[in-house]
């Protein structure tokens, strides 16, 4: 029996050039989404709305708008048709909507738009992460392979927030010298680079990507039994995890789009260039990044996830009450690192079980995370607003209360649901 099974598997070294150049194109789309979002002050007016215009928080939202809109719809077409088909068509839209700003720099509107037509792209890619995992990686390594995948979805949210800083080389807004067309100038130069890197790489992904390698990495994905998508819905666990992907796109997108003011509320210096925002920021995804392949290839050692979701989301909820309060920059900095490193990391750990929950499975991998990123990004789409609603004055002690309640309620409900690496109960 055990030979006639490895006759059906194999484990392709090819999966990880597949999972390269999926990363990679997942990495130039949050990339392209982020590119504002350190910069939203100095391009406001060249946008063509009032300085100061609270509107321009709608471009970072897009995202999580797209999400809330189509991620279940795009996870179900994921598990039908398929990874080159689902992800390739994401990135060729991406790469369109994406280049199209430059040449609507002017039209706020219309700019919003295409950051709303790149996430679409954005959206049909991130859903298929689980899909590449569960088809191409051995279940021992599928919580490293969505830990990669996550890593370049951070390297491209730094890129995004750390170079727009970094090349913008006019005067900020307010400053002596500064500009409309200096900062258009600008601006334009930063959205050539991101579309063409977002062409080569679409390029790279056709050319290398695969659906599925000629035999299954293991006999799980052989299994008969299908499950239905009304039984993954009864799930209480299912839910609970979507919960926990809203607490946590909250705080992540919430807080990245109100971070410089944030730390002006909390009376820390906020400079050019690289100061504290984006110090912050790269802090916050370098740690990230880091977390997101050290927990989960962790996990898949000691084949345990509950852990590593109990400890992350405790973690995390203190980390963002400390980060959202403290008028000590050393202390901000530190904090921002921890926070990067735990919330991050809890996702490809919280994909892993909801995977391998008996109701989802391979076969539904793509819905259910089609389901975790539509709650994630209702989250984040609800935080980008609400933060801004919460706050007192100039002081967002309210907002911060909002993601740190939300987030500890999550932890809680995470605690009741069942362990599914090894010792898992059989009715998960």
């Amino acid at each position: 029996m055990a030979q006639d099974e490895a006759e059906k598997t194999q484990v392709y070294g090819y999966r990880w050039a597949v999972l390269l150049v999926f990363g990679l194109i997942f990495m130039v789309g949050q990339m392209m989404w982020l590119v504002f979002s350190l910069i939203r002050n100095e391009v406001t007016p060249v946008l063509g709305l009032a300085p100061g215009d609270p509107g321009v928080v709608l471009l970072t939202a897009s995202q999580p708008l797209a999400f809330i809109i189509l991620s279940i719809p795009v996870g179900l077409l994921a598990d039908r048709k398929g990874l080159v088909m689902v992800a390739g068509t994401g990135a060729v839209i991406q790469t369109i909507f994406g280049a199209l700003r430059i040449f609507l720099v002017n039209d706020f509107t219309m700019i919003f738009v295409c950051q709303f037509g790149l996430s679409i792209g954005s959206v049909m890619i991130q859903n298929c992460i689980v899909y590449l995992s569960v088809s191409w990686f051995p279940k021992s390594e599928r919580g490293l392979s969505t830990g990669v995948g996550t890593l370049f979805m951070l390297l491209g949210m730094l890129l995004g927030t750390a170079l727009s800083m970094v090349l913008w080389n006019a005067p900020l807004y307010g400053a002596p010298g500064y500009t409309v067309p200096l900062a258009q100038a600008n601006l334009v130069w930063i959205l050539q680079i991101d579309a063409v890197a977002a062409l080569a790489l679409t390029v790279l992904f056709f050319a290398v990507a695969r659906n599925k390698p000629p035999k299954p990495p293991d006999i799980n994905v052989l299994a008969e039994q299908t499950p239905s998508v009304r039984r993954m819905l009864k799930d209480r666990n299912v839910w609970i995890i979507s919960l926990g992907f809203f607490a946590g796109f909250g705080i992540f997108i919430g807080l990245t789009a109100i971070i410089e003011e944030l730390l002006i509320s909390l009376g820390l210096p906020v400079s050019a260039g690289l100061g504290s925002p984006a110090i912050v920021m790269i802090l916050l995804l370098v740690a990230g990044i880091f977390g997101a392949v050290i927990v989960p290839g962790i996990s898949d050692k000691i084949r345990k996830r509950k852990p590593f979701l109990v400890m992350s989301m405790v973690v995390g909820t203190v980390a963002t009450l400390v980060l959202g309060t403290s008028t000590i920059l050393e202390l901000t900095y530190i904090t921002s690192a921890i926070l990067g490193f735990f919330l991050i990391a809890v996702m490809p750990v919280a994909l892993s079980v909801v995977e391998e929950l008996k109701s989802v499975g391979p076969e539904l991998s793509g819905a259910s995370t089609g389901l975790a990123f539509w709650f994630g990004n209702l989250g984040g789409f609800l935080g980008t607003v609400l933060l801004e609603l919460f706050r007192v004055g100039s002081s967002y002690f309210y907002s911060v209360l909002y993601l740190v309640i939300v987030m500890g309620v999550s932890t809680l409900l995470v605690l009741t649901i069942p362990e599914t690496g090894r010792g898992a109960k059989k009715d998960t």
